[in-house]
């Protein structure tokens, strides 16, 4: 993204925002959307699944956060405990990209790995970027999952023109990026909710 000087109308009363990626090819984005916002000042920590550990560098994240990257596994060795430790230290999170998968499990309330569980269990206000193929975007329930995070209280980043790794073109998918993202974070948290995602 274009990084400005100008700040994103975004009330984070200790400046701290969690980005949890997931195992979308998006997410190889992720250092730089770090990077990004570390510029206007907030404090960043990223938490992986396990299909996103494998597409993106712990070792980079760490580095451009200053932070140890948390999951895809519950680390207890500093006497804390992971999920929730995260879900109290955020004023935002930031789910960017969300596979169908992260999607399907948060609508039915699955809390199978760290980046679910925490998710569930913080009270900051969570954003939701989409990253689903045009096939998938076609099901009714994938469309029904994204309904209900919204009926559920969650913002859900607008669509966004997608590319398919699989086509290497144009696609019909859904894609988010971070600054339709904080836009759509922004809007959210001064309305108080967003409007219901078009899909």
């Amino acid at each position: 993204m274009t990084v400005t000087d100008e700040q994103p109308p975004l009330d984070l009363p200790r400046g701290q925002l969690l980005l949890i990626g997931t195992g979308a090819i998006g997410v190889v984005n992720l250092p730089g959307w770090a990077m990004a916002l570390r510029v206007y000042g907030w404090s960043i920590r990223v938490c992986l699944t396990a299909a996103a550990d494998a597409l993106v560098s712990r070792q980079a994240l760490a580095a451009i956060t200053q932070a140890p990257v948390s999951g895809p596994d519950w680390d207890i060795a500093p006497g804390r405990v992971p999920h929730q430790e995260l879900a109290d230290w955020a004023d935002l999170v930031l789910v960017l990209p969300a596979t169908v998968d992260f999607i399907g499990k948060l609508a039915a309330g699955i809390a199978d790995n760290l980046a679910l569980t925490t998710v569930l269990n913080t009270s900051a206000p969570v954003v939701i970027g989409p990253s689903i193929p045009a096939t998938a975007l076609r099901r009714p329930a994938v469309r029904r999952n994204l309904r209900t995070l919204h009926d559920d209280g969650y913002t859900v980043v607008p669509r966004s023109p997608a590319l398919s790794v699989h086509a290497g073109g144009k696609s019909d998918g859904w894609t988010s990026d971070l600054p339709t993202a904080l836009q759509a974070a922004s809007r959210s948290l001064a309305a108080g909710s967003d409007p219901a995602p078009e899909a």
